[in-house]
């Protein structure tokens, strides 16, 4: 992917995943302690790697995807989109920070970066499935530009919020 792919801020640098940072992720991902929401929850080394194949082929084959979140050169998270399991026509967006990182700003900050960024890559929608309970993931949504969807996401689901964020077909123009 290269450098083509950056997002660099003043206070964290967003790149496309790599097998690279494998020990990391399995490390943030078996960890109970991460604050946000990953679609697999807390897993093991070889889902990990499962994950991480599924993210590797969706940069490759859709140009958008889960970013490593560093802070001065320090893995400190994910965040980015998978293609949704639940709807075929979108894309789940996700986040994960460690817990010494552990600040609503960053996970907001990063959750935006990585939503704008596949949206400019021609995502048109972008779901995210919250516990109505987790303030923490909603504000970070919310903040980052996604609303709350009318509609029940899972049938007969208890107190599950379905956020989106929506552009229009010339909105999302593919830039990548």
């Amino acid at each position: 992917m290269g450098g083509r792919y950056r997002i660099q801020t003043g206070r964290m640098r967003l790149d496309p995943v790599s097998w690279a940072d494998l020990e990391d992720v399995v490390r943030l991902k078996a960890s109970a302690g991460v604050s946000g929401r990953l679609a697999t929850g807390v897993s093991n080394r070889v889902l990990s790697e499962q994950d991480m194949m599924t993210d590797l082929m969706t940069w490759g084959r859709e140009g958008v995807g889960m970013f490593t979140i560093r802070q001065q050169d320090r893995f400190i998270g994910l965040a980015g989109v998978q293609p949704s399991a639940t709807s075929p026509d979108c894309h789940e967006l996700q986040f994960a920070i460690v817990p010494q990182a552990r600040e609503p700003g960053l996970s907001r900050e990063a959750a935006s970066l990585a939503l704008a960024f596949a949206h400019e890559g021609g995502v048109r929608r972008i779901i995210s499935y919250v516990r109505e309970s987790d303030i923490m993931a909603r504000q970070v949504f919310g903040g980052a530009g996604m609303s709350v969807c009318d509609a029940q996401p899972v049938p007969g689901g208890e107190n599950i919020l379905l956020y989106q964020s929506v552009r229009t077909g010339t909105d999302a123009a593919r830039l990548h």
